[in-house]
């Protein structure tokens, strides 16, 4: 009897040597929802496949496990500090076609291609961020802010929003091309703010202050133009309406002739013999 609860010692603590001896070496990895794993092996260098969430085994000591975030990500330049711990930095500084200095806040939302998740982790590493998207991000910025003005601009992000997301698909398509040759795949740019030099804005109120009064005067002189002709068309028609009168009554002439008179005249000295009653006509 000692002897077999001997054999069931042994037996179990060979048992949990063997159990502390598998959770020492760990020849598994346990991934998360939105995340894949690469494996480097130490004899066989780069493994092509991928680890996929839930339970993967790995060879202990021979195989190194690098995990990525599979899900979409975001990073922000914004604003004229360095964010810590943040996927944000500073606004992107950038000149116009016309040599204005303007700030740009944008903000790219991407994801890594899993399915050539080791390619990335071979060419590029895990600071794909920092190496890829971050220069690539600030490069296209401003080789598309290059090719406006800065009055193109203004007007685009302050008084219509048609410029603005011409600007931002332009930024996007050129951003898809250059990132997917690492692997990097760009959902979308967002445009978040563009910022002009305080001297640039005053010239450009001044500037608009002027047009609005040059409109305003244009809409007085075509309106003063409208009246003009609208009053030249009733003197005529009214010149019109007199004549044809005096065609039918004649002596309406005298009656004319008379209440063109200055009030102190009493008597008119003709070559005719007719002799005026004034005082009638002028009732």
């Amino acid at each position: 009897m000692k002897k077999r609860v001997k054999i069931i010692l042994v037996f179990l603590l060979i048992l949990a040597i063997l159990v502390a001896i598998f959770i020492f070496l760990k020849p598994f990895i346990i991934l998360d929802a939105g995340e894949a794993g690469v494996v480097f092996n130490k004899i066989n260098g780069m493994q092509k496949r991928i680890l996929n969430p839930g339970f993967n085994y790995v060879i202990p000591f021979l195989e190194k496990v690098y995990i990525y975030k599979t899900q979409v990500q975001s990073y922000t330049a914004e604003g004229d500090e360095i964010q810590k711990n943040v996927n944000q930095e500073k606004s992107i500084e950038s000149y116009t076609v016309d040599g204005q200095k303007i700030k740009i806040d944008i903000s790219i939302i991407y994801r890594i291609d899993k399915d050539n998740l080791w390619k990335l982790h071979s060419e590029v590493g895990p600071n794909f961020l920092e190496k890829i998207i971050v220069p690539f991000l600030r490069t296209e910025v401003r080789n598309v802010i290059s090719q406006y003005s800065a009055v193109n601009i203004y007007s685009s992000s302050v008084e219509s929003s048609e410029g603005r997301t011409e600007i931002q698909e332009k930024i996007k398509e050129k951003l898809k091309e250059s990132l997917s040759k690492y692997y990097i795949i760009t959902e979308d740019i967002l445009l978040r703010k563009i910022s002009f030099s305080e001297n640039f804005i005053e010239a450009m109120e001044k500037k608009q202050i002027e047009v609005q009064k040059a409109e305003a005067l244009l809409i007085s002189t075509e309106a003063q133009k409208k009246a003009t002709i609208i009053n030249a068309q009733a003197e005529s028609e009214a010149m019109k309406i007199v004549g044809e009168t005096i065609t039918l009554y004649p002596e309406l002439i005298n009656y004319l002739y008379v209440q063109k008179l200055s009030p102190n005249v009493q008597t008119i000295v003709t070559s005719q013999p007719t002799i005026l009653n004034l005082p009638n006509y002028s009732k």
